[in-house]
């Protein structure tokens, strides 16, 4: 038979520890920011309250918060496609390959107790056409979405046209297949704004920006094509001298390196 003062000690320590249980689930409590640079996901696994997936289709997002509730804290990354995964900031305790472990033991505590941990994951970008610096090689088809797709097929730098440019500029003229396999029909002007950026970061369209002629045969923007059909022909812009070794064709937003931006070569 136990003694009473054995059965106080089981007792006493037993009540010890579910207070120590109960310390120990007030302690993890605060926030977990989570931050993404590039296309991607990360998802929750453990540690924050209803497990959130964080998504970032831009260039970067501002960080989100979960809310915590556990001393472990659990993230899973996803690329999405045509990017790769390049690693773990912040509070990551351990980084093995997509999973990012936080240990919040390891976090301060604010006025009021909780805990604030910041982690974030960047994606780069790896596919052709996602970025300035990696565009469509000339000859490539891509899908610009909308049941569009554009092939670059040739370009001309300094291409001479009557009359000749003023000082300082250059026509700079491109031969593009667009091929439309959406619904009904569409023109080759619904496809984008056919922009390109130079060397300078200086945006010019072959509307606002436009040569006197085209070579031969121009592209034709307004007569409609139906599905399955495709269109071809030059367009061309009048640039800087100084734009035109660097000059790339895009279609999208125009910001640099920004995705949802498709890039084209131009050499």
């Amino acid at each position: 038979m136990i003694s009473i003062a054995a059965a106080a000690v089981v007792l006493f320590a037993l009540l010890g520890a579910a207070a120590s249980a109960r310390s120990s689930s007030r302690s993890y409590t605060g926030n977990v920011w989570v931050g993404i640079k590039g296309w991607g996901s990360v998802k929750a696994k453990k540690g924050l309250y209803s497990r959130p997936t964080f998504r970032c289709t831009d260039a970067s997002c501002p960080a989100a918060d979960g809310l915590l509730h556990a001393r472990r804290v659990v993230l899973i990354e996803t690329a999405y496609q045509g990017w790769k995964f390049a690693g773990w900031h912040g509070a990551c305790k351990r980084k093995k390959g997509p999973t990012c472990v936080v240990d919040a033991a390891r976090a301060h505590k604010d006025a009021s107790g909780a805990r604030n941990i910041r982690v974030s994951a960047t994606f780069i970008p790896v596919a052709p056409g996602l970025t300035r610096a990696r565009p469509i090689p000339i000859g490539t088809a891509k899908g610009l979405g909308n049941g569009f797709t554009v092939r670059v097929n040739s370009a001309i730098p300094n291409a001479q046209l009557s009359p000749p440019p003023p000082a300082g500029a250059e026509y700079f003229a491109a031969n593009l297949t667009v091929r439309y396999t959406g619904g009904g029909s569409a023109t080759a002007r619904d496809a984008g704004t056919y922009s390109a950026i130079g060397s300078h970061t200086t945006s010019y369209d072959p509307f606002g920006n436009a040569c006197p002629e085209a070579p031969q045969p121009p592209l034709d923007f307004s007569s409609p094509f139906y599905s399955g059909q495709s269109t071809s022909g030059y367009i061309c812009w009048t640039i800087a001298s100084n734009d035109g070794d660097g000059l790339e064709l895009y279609f999208g937003s125009g910001t640099l390196d920004y995705p949802g931006t498709t890039w084209f070569a131009l050499h």
